[in-house]
């Protein structure tokens, strides 16, 4: 957890992991604590043709599988959560500035990884969302049962026909790639250094459009004791 002062505003800046899973366990903790609005930034996979590596999704809603107490999910059943106008609005006044370009849809949050393009496409078709991506429909949820504005900032990062190599245990909780990791694998599965090598300029690029984007999104916000319209 980090904060700091973001435009007019303090920011409680939290790495809850990958997956619904971990991330609803981190919410779980921040049940009371005092907030304005609820972001959630990073990363989404394109589940359609056109979005490219670093391009922003305005999403106007979320969809995830409903889950339940024991946090299992029924993918025949979709939850759609909306996203605030407003802060949308800023978004895309933000990505102007910023110079990241943008794409409007719906961002579905999976409990699993779609690694095919086969996967990506049959996912996209189902549900009609663009993008997907595992921890904003948690974010949304959470938000939701604590009626504060919610806003979903996702950078493409894989492109709908990108395959993505299936290594198991490649990055922590947090997200971060484990290096030994990564390079036990590719001397054991050289095939797939170029996919990984891709991956990395990827994740190098959106990481950037985010920070560009966070950047011009923050000063617009309205100031510290001031509700969201």
């Amino acid at each position: 957890v980090w904060r700091g002062i973001a435009g007019q505003r303090e920011v409680v800046v939290v790495t809850g992991g990958i997956g619904p899973r971990r991330t609803q366990r981190t919410v779980n903790q921040f049940i009371d604590t005092p907030l304005s609005a609820v972001f959630s930034v990073g990363c989404a996979g394109a589940l359609v043709p056109g979005l490219t590596t670093g391009q922003l999704v305005l999403a106007p809603t979320v969809a995830m599988p409903e889950m339940d107490a024991e946090m299992r999910f029924d993918e025949t059943r979709l939850q759609q959560f909306p996203v605030d106008r407003q802060l949308l609005s800023y978004t895309r006044t933000a990505a102007t500035k910023a110079d990241v370009p943008t794409a409007d849809g719906a961002l579905l949050t999976s409990p699993t990884i779609l690694f095919t393009p086969e996967e990506k496409t049959r996912r996209g078709q189902e549900t009609g969302a663009v993008a997907v991506e595992m921890e904003s429909g948690v974010h949304a949820a959470f938000a939701a049962r604590r009626g504060l504005p919610f806003l979903a900032l996702r950078v493409i990062l894989d492109g709908v026909d990108m395959r993505l190599p299936m290594v198991k245990g490649l990055t922590t909780p947090d997200g971060d790639v484990r290096a030994f990791k990564a390079a036990f694998h590719v001397v054991t599965h050289p095939h797939h250094l170029p996919a990984l090598l891709a991956l990395k300029r990827s994740r190098a690029a959106a990481a950037q459009a985010l920070a560009r984007l966070c950047s011009a999104l923050f000063p617009l916000l309205p100031a510290a004791g001031k509700e969201f319209p």
